[in-house]
C-alpha cells in the first residue's frame, strides 16, 4: 500500500473520534474503515507508539500526543499570536467574550477565547474552545460561508441541502446564494440564541489572503443584554479588528517573525 494511502487511513482513524464516539475498539475501527482486523491492529499499534492513540480497558482513545499538540497550538500558533493582543484588548474594551474560529474541511472550531466581563459560562456550550460548531448555524460559521470559493460552497450546500440549518438559509441553491450575498454585503453576521439560548454573537470574516477565508472573529454576549454600546457599534468594531488581524496575517514574513518571538516566551 502506498505511503499516502496509509497516512490517509491513519488520518481517517483520528477523524472517527467525536463527543459521541470518544472510545473505539479495533473491531469497530476495522468495520468502519472497511479493512481487515490485522490491518486495523497495525494502524492502531503505530498510532499508539507515537502517542496519538492510547489503550484503555480494551478500547482506544485519543492519546497524550494530542494534548501536547494542543499546548503548542495554544501558545505558539502564529495566527493566534498575531492577533492575541487585539482579541484580549477587544474583550477588555467591550466586556464581551471574544473568540477566534477557524474553518477546515467541513468543520468550524473555536481556537481561542478571550474572556469578557459578562457572566456567560461558555465552557459547556457550542462556543466552547475546540468544540466543533454547526457548519450552517450561528454567527461564527455564517460569517465564513459567504466567502468560501463558490464551487466549495456549492458542494457543501449539495451535501447538506436537506438539513434544517441549510433550509433556513435557502430552500434551493439560488435562494441559498441570495442569503450568502446578503451576509457578504453586510460584512458581518449577528445571531441571537442560535448556538446558546443565553448568548448572542456578532462575527466577521478573517482572511489569510485576498480571497482565502481562514475563519471568523466573534463577539459573544448575553442575549438581549449587549454591553454599554449598541450592536451596530459592536459590529463595526468586530469588522475593524477582523480586518486588522487579516492584514497582520497577510504581511510578508509575519509568521516567521512571530515564530522567532514565540521562542523567547517563558
Amino acid at each position: 500500500m502506498a505511503a499516502s494511502s496509509v497516512l490517509s487511513r491513519m488520518a481517517d482513524i483520528l477523524c472517527l473520534f467525536s463527543e459521541e464516539r470518544h472510545a473505539l475498539t479495533v473491531e469497530e475501527l476495522a468495520d468502519t474503515l472497511g479493512v481487515s482486523l490485522a490491518t486495523a491492529y497495525r494502524y492502531v499499534a503505530e498510532l499508539v507508539q507515537v502517542g496519538l492513540l492510547a489503550k484503555s480497558l480494551g478500547r482506544y482513545t485519543l492519546g497524550p500526543k494530542i494534548i501536547e499538540l494542543e499546548y503548542l497550538v495554544r501558545y505558539y500558533d502564529p495566527v493566534i499570536k498575531l492577533g492575541e493582543d487585539l482579541l484580549n484588548g477587544l474583550a477588555n474594551m467591550t466586556g464581551c467574550h471574544v473568540l477566534l474560529c477557524h474553518i477546515y474541511h467541513e468543520r468550524v472550531v473555536n481556537v481561542y477565547h478571550a474572556a469578557g466581563r459578562q457572566e456567560l459560562n461558555l465552557a459547556f456550550t457550542l462556543f466552547a474552545r475546540g468544540r466543533p460548531l454547526p457548519l450552517f448555524r450561528g454567527s461564527p460559521s455564517r460569517a465564513i460561508l459567504p466567502y468560501l470559493d463558490r464551487r466549495r460552497l456549492q458542494r457543501l450546500y449539495l451535501r447538506h441541502a436537506h438539513e434544517p440549518d441549510v433550509q433556513a438559509l435557502g430552500a434551493d441553491w439560488p435562494a441559498f446564494q441570495q442569503s450568502m450575498k446578503a451576509i457578504r454585503k453586510r460584512g458581518y453576521y449577528t445571531s441571537h440564541g442560535e448556538l446558546d439560548d443565553e448568548a448572542a454573537g456578532i462575527a466577521a470574516p478573517v482572511f489569510r489572503g485576498v480571497r482565502d477565508v481562514l475563519g471568523s472573529l466573534v463577539l459573544v454576549y448575553r442575549n438581549g443584554s449587549p454591553p454599554w454600546m449598541s450592536e451596530d457599534a459592536l459590529a463595526q468594531i468586530v469588522c475593524e479588528n477582523a480586518r486588522e488581524i487579516s492584514r497582520r496575517i497577510g504581511e510578508p514574513g509575519a509568521h516567521a517573525a512571530n515564530g522567532r518571538r514565540a521562542k523567547t516566551m517563558p
